[in-house]
């Protein structure tokens, strides 16, 4: 961020108009990124049904994952139990919208695929494919560096300085205060 503090008067806000992104080439890859339009109008009973039934998607796979855990018994529930329960309570509101939607008149057109939703999902896609592999602090530092820069614009190096800060109030309450080994990966 460029604003310069001797501007600020003690106890003033910046005026959010000077708060600008740093300015890129437009060869970065971030600057590509950052300029992908994914948007895409649609009536808004047609984007219900489509949201509800993204929706009812994450309740499925949440249910079929659970049903390959222990799901434990009424007195010791199982690694498996929560996630059920989140799965068919998933399904069943997403059933609940949909049919909501489907009943419904065309309405008005919305928006659906914003670029900032996408990145997001798309990066919390990519985080349990590698949270082993690299390790919980490489894939959660690559995470968070990536949506500061993606998504609230921070300049890399801050971000990089931002995501290790948090990342070593993770690894204190985890490692110190919980006593709970996180995958370290090449660490």
């Amino acid at each position: 961020m460029s604003v310069r503090m001797e501007r600020w008067s003690h106890g003033a806000t910046p005026n959010l108009g000077e708060l600008k992104a740093p300015k890129l080439h437009a060869w970065s890859p971030i600057a590509k990124v950052r300029g992908l339009s994914l948007q895409r109008t649609a009536s808004e009973r047609r984007g219900g049904i489509v949201v509800a039934a993204m929706l009812a998607a994450t309740g499925g796979f949440f249910v079929w994952q659970a049903w390959q855990l222990d799901l434990g018994n009424v007195d010791l529930p199982g690694p498996g139990f929560f996630p059920l329960c989140l799965g068919v309570i998933i399904v069943i509101l997403s059933a609940i919208i949909g049919i909501g939607h489907w009943r419904s008149s065309e309405g008005e057109m919305v928006e659906l695929g914003h670029r900032d939703v996408v990145v997001v999902v798309m990066a919390l896609l990519v985080v349990p494919l590698v949270f082993e592999s690299l390790g919980a602090y490489i894939t959660l530092g690559l995470f968070g560096t990536a949506l500061l820069v993606l998504i609230a614009r921070v300049r890399p190096l801050l971000a990089v300085a931002a995501t290790g800060a948090g990342l070593t109030v993770c690894w204190y309450f985890f490692q110190v205060l919980l006593g709970l080994q996180l995958p370290t990966g090449p660490l």
